[in-house]
């Protein structure tokens, strides 16, 4: 037998009869009221929501790492990608908002504000002194890549950033011939040493100073080059370096233990310092903090990142850097555009804020 349970009667508009909706439950029964939501639909929406919300967590995790990057290596790589996050947490809740998930949507937005308010002291531009420094000087950090296809617009880029003291790294001996076309504008030119050879080469308008090249204490042995310039009349003493890859190019603390030699190394002189180079390291890591910190550096913050130069430079992570001492100040940072290199160049506008610390080793 079948029962007919009538729940809601509307009106026929058009006929003026009552009519109701009828379907046949499972057991035979029939009944009345709204159609249930097809299961297709119904399972779409749920991966629709899965992979929402598994995109939100994926975004969460360089965050997670920056608060937690001094308790494992671990957390320290993937706080890396901050930067990255906080544009992929913008583009999903644009589309959690499109797709009618508001909750995901807030939630992606929220990560997105608090991501880029964590590391904004890192991300924005020096601010300007009270006073403006009368003396300033150029400074310009640019690895070349050992793989540049494009030299004349490398060249033309070192050009005109109009630097006064130009730090490159992985300037293989095919690259180096070609810095010749720039001898009348940097007349001074310094590398390693032929009995221990190294990817560094240093440009100046002023005569240069070799103060020598040390190695790091592990097996890479990477090169830290000293050098003395005098740059808006000011001697300063100039370490140029290029760091190894983090893992998992190499050992999980290799970077660690390198940047500790060169806290070392730079603590040992006075006067004014000058730190510059292909870190490999975001300046909130591990890495950067062992140098500055013990060295009692200032690092040169701003926006926009160098690597890789195939991202928008908001996406970018920020691994070339300088660090100053005492005496100096960083005025202005500016990343230049893209000139035949997996890296963006750098330029730093650098002031002489105490002319006590301008002496001599």
């Amino acid at each position: 037998m079948l029962i007919v349970s009538i729940i809601n009667v509307k009106p026929d508009v058009s006929g003026g009869r009552a009519r109701a909706r009828t379907f046949l439950r499972p057991n035979g029964m029939l009944s009345c009221g709204r159609r249930r939501e097809p299961a297709m639909l119904k399972f779409i929406n749920s991966v629709v929501s899965f992979v929402l919300l598994a995109a939100l967590a994926l975004c969460a995790v360089p965050l997670v790492g920056f608060w937690g990057r001094s308790v494992h290596w671990s957390f320290d790589v993937a706080s890396h990608f901050v930067l990255p996050s906080v544009i992929a947490a913008c583009a999903l809740s644009v589309l959690a908002g499109l797709l009618l998930r508001a909750w995901t949507g807030a939630g992606a937005l929220a990560l997105a504000i608090t991501a880029s308010l964590s590391v904004s002291a890192w991300t924005t531009q020096p601010r300007a002194a009270a006073d403006a420094p009368s003396q300033s000087f150029k400074v310009l950090q640019f690895n070349v890549w050992y793989r540049n296809g494009d030299i004349a617009r490398m060249i033309e880029t070192v050009r005109r950033s109009n630097a006064d003291l130009v730090v490159l790294q992985e300037a293989v001996p095919p690259l180096r011939e070609q810095l010749a076309v720039l001898s009348d504008l940097y007349p001074h030119r310094l590398g390693c040493p032929d009995d221990a050879p190294c990817d560094i080469v240093v440009l100046s308008r002023v005569p240069l100073e070799a103060k020598g090249v040390r190695r790091t204490n592990d097996a890479f042995r990477s090169p830290i080059m000293t050098l003395r310039a005098t740059l808006a009349g000011c001697p300063v003493t100039v370490h140029a370096i290029h760091l190894a890859r983090p893992y998992p190019f190499n050992a999980p603390e290799a970077q660690l233990s390198q940047a500790r030699d060169v806290a070392g190394i730079v603590s040992e002189g006075r006067g004014a310092r000058l730190v510059v180079g292909d870190f490999n390291a975001a300046p909130w890591g591990r890495t950067m903090q062992a140098i500055i910190t013990p060295a009692r550096l200032q690092l040169l913050p701003g926006a926009g990142g160098t690597w890789p130069i195939t991202l928008p430079r908001q996406m970018r992570i920020p691994i070339d850097h300088m660090a100053a001492g005492e005496g100096l100040s960083f005025l202005r940072r500016e990343v230049l555009p893209r000139a035949g290199s997996d890296h963006a160049p750098v330029l730093a506008t650098i002031g002489v804020t105490d002319a006590s610390r301008c002496v001599a080793d």
